[in-house]
């Protein structure tokens, strides 16, 4: 199984992890989708942001921007998360089930990611 996590406002990828006000979780047994389900986040802490984050246990974290703090904290528990992501939640799924998530339509605009 591979778990998912993606804020979202609206029907897009939320600009900004620590700020969003819903998570989106997929759950896929190979390229199907078995389980989804939306958080309210916007109620919660960072610190709370994150052990709801560790508990959930995604394989990876799509998102558009986050902070150094809550960045560290994810990796630190060992979290993968790719960021740059802009774009609708569904075709970023499926462009990430697909291997496709660094098509340069999905890459925020100016985003340079480090090293």
């Amino acid at each position: 199984m591979i778990r998912i996590a993606i804020p979202i406002f609206h029907d897009r990828v939320s600009p900004v992890l620590d700020s969003c006000t819903r998570l989106l979780i997929i759950n896929f047994e190979g390229k199907i989708e078995v389980e989804r389900r939306e958080i309210p986040f916007d109620i919660y802490s960072r610190s709370e942001r994150f052990e709801i984050l560790k508990n959930l246990s995604p394989d990876v974290i799509i998102c558009c921007g986050i902070s150094e703090v809550l960045d560290k904290m994810l990796q630190s528990a060992g979290i993968r998360l790719i960021s740059g992501i802009a774009g609708d939640v569904e075709q970023v799924a499926e462009a990430f089930l697909r291997n496709r998530i660094d098509d340069s339509c999905f890459r925020m605009p100016g985003y340079k990611e480090d090293g």
